[in-house]
């Protein structure tokens, strides 16, 4: 996502955790029931049963470091836009019709069946002469990982393995992850990318990921869509994403739609973004509605079963929560919210850790 949209994930945060507050769905609907600051609570413990810093995400991001020292991987680790994590950058997207192919292999010949292991001296994951890689793809050993470096403990502890495989075909990009921890499968998805070439300077771009992690107490389906159609003439891309992402066990799940024009010319390259949101949750359900403006203007509402239960309003950077009763909120719930707006980037991360192995998101 581009950095000035990067509140997008709240909404899922925030509408989950909205379900999360009542005790059934068959109680009246009343806007006073929203409770901002369990809400926060609700969200934080998600967040920390859920957490990107986990020892096998942690390793994925390494990996992912280390495929991008590799030659070979000009598509795989496609390059960011001024620095800000997006799923389809414009020279990414340049780069990729230029690639004349939608199958090309996702390694380079000289990598498949490598097995890369921790180097203290190099700080990094290196290339190794060790067996049992898979042929169609690489292995990276995974060890335990010191908490505060966020690298592996010296001396190293091993710990399993994270396969990293072409599973393509002859028309079809697939990537496939895999994390094993002795008996326990840890990371389980694939990445798949396609394109349309929609005229000489046109192409439509799609990536979609679908799998689960875990971290070894609770488990995060996930299918993730996103794709691009980049107008060339006009150096303008509309980008539409669709993420689903549920508990698994629990009764609680999260589905984010978005649509949003971007002009790379501009100062500002959001021309327009509007995301709809339904969370269900039981009986319960939540809607979201949002529109980010050109200005950085925000509008917005939460709806909860139906009912306004805030209004949203300001900028991405300043927003302003009004409660739908009329009554002005505390002090403690205005603290509730924007601690939600500033828990942004670890619910961002998480999907952009998803996506690292294939270039990022």
């Amino acid at each position: 996502m581009f950095r000035n949209l990067r509140w997008m994930p709240l909404v899922a945060v925030l509408a989950l955790a909205a379900g999360a507050c009542s005790d059934d769905g068959t109680s009246p609907v009343d806007p006073a029931d929203f409770d901002p600051v369990a809400t926060e609570q609700a969200v934080q413990d998600l967040q920390n049963s859920l957490d990107d810093d986990s020892e096998v995400m942690v390793s994925l991001g390494l990996a992912s470091q280390a495929l991008g020292m590799q030659g070979g991987f000009s598509r795989v680790m496609p390059r960011e836009l001024d620095q800000a994590a997006t799923p389809f950058s414009a020279q990414f997207v340049k780069n990729y019709a230029l690639s004349g192919s939608a199958a090309e292999p996702v390694f380079p010949p000289e990598l498949l069946g490598v097995t890369f292991e921790w180097s203290f001296g190099e700080g990094h994951y290196v290339p190794t002469e060790r067996a049992d890689a898979p042929t169609n793809g690489v292995r990276f050993i995974l060890y335990a990982i010191d908490p505060l470096t966020h690298v592996p403990i010296d001396p190293p502890v091993e710990t399993g393995h994270l396969d990293l495989t072409d599973e393509g075909g002859a028309t079809t990009t697939r990537l496939g992850i895999e994390a094993v921890s002795g008996t326990e499968t840890l990371i389980d998805y694939f990445i798949d990318l396609s394109y349309v070439i929609l005229g000489q300077n046109d192409i439509s771009v799609t990536a979609v990921a679908e799998g689960f992690i875990s971290d070894g107490v609770d488990r995060l389906d996930f299918v993730l869509t996103q794709g691009a159609t980049l107008f060339g003439s006009t150096e303008t891309i509309e980008m539409d994403l669709v993420y689903s992402l549920s508990l698994a066990g629990q009764n609680a799940s999260v589905t984010v739609g978005m649509h949003g024009e971007f002009d790379f010319a501009a100062e500002n390259p959001v021309e327009s973004a509007e995301l709809e949101l339904r969370v269900h949750n039981g009986t319960e359900f939540v809607d979201f509605e949002m529109a980010l403006n050109a200005d950085n203007s925000l509008d917005g509402v939460i709806k909860y079963n139906g009912v306004d239960v805030v209004y949203v309003s300001g900028t991405e950077g300043d927003p302003v929560f009004e409660s739908a009763t009329g009554e002005p909120l505390t002090p403690e719930e205005v603290v509730a919210l924007i601690d939600l707006f500033d828990m942004i980037e670890d619910v961002l991360d998480l999907v952009e850790d998803l996506f690292e192995p294939f270039g990022g998101f």
